[in-house]
């Protein structure tokens, strides 16, 4: 904003410097620059020289002061002020639009993260479900294991009393009565 100012000084000093020369020229001009209030977009200090046979005052425009000497830079006619409150406003809304897109990629994060930790629950909580069927399923394995062996061995038991129970029979060319009656007792009844 300062180099705008400095701008608009260095060109009414341009355009000051070649009138006050002509006016240099002149005997006396036909209308004096008393105050400044004969020229009221003239926003400056009033300088006096003398040239010649008369006195010649120039304005000199001073950026961003008023009439009254207060600094106004939106209530004046310069040229610099018009371009510093579009540049002022551009600068507000490329501030805005960077805000505006800073908010977006922060609610977009924010909501990538807020899936994310949902996805996350969700993949946990199923975690727990397959832990938790698998569980059940190693407890329904382990008890159908048990009831195979015990089976087993229930069974293996019986063929050993059957075995020792078919053993009191012992077929021999000559038996006694009481072998005899064990005999016919084993193969009537089952082992006990």
């Amino acid at each position: 904003m300062n180099k705008i100012g400095l701008l608009t000084t260095l060109i009414a000093l341009a355009i000051a410097l070649p009138m006050e020369a002509s006016a240099k020229g002149r005997v006396r001009s036909s209308h004096s620059h008393a105050s400044p209030e004969a020229h009221p977009h003239a926003t400056g200090e009033t300088h006096t020289a003398e040239g010649g046979s008369g006195i010649i005052r120039s304005a000199i425009a001073r950026p961003h002061r008023s009439q009254d000497g207060t600094a106004g830079g939106e209530s004046g006619a310069l040229p610099g002020s018009t371009a510093t409150s579009e540049e002022d406003a551009n600068l507000r809304r490329i501030r805005e639009e960077k805000a505006a897109a800073r908010a977006k990629r922060d609610a977009e994060i924010l909501a990538a993260r807020k899936l994310q930790q949902e996805a996350d629950a969700e993949k946990r909580r199923e975690q727990a479900e397959q832990a938790a069927l698998n569980a059940s399923e190693a407890e329904k394995r382990k008890a159908a294991e048990t009831r195979a062996k015990n089976r087993e061995l229930a069974q293996l038991e019986r063929q050993q009393r059957q075995a020792a129970w078919e053993a009191r029979c012992q077929i021999k060319p000559v038996m006694t009565d009481a072998e005899i009656a064990t005999c016919k007792e084993v193969w009537t009844t089952a082992a006990r």
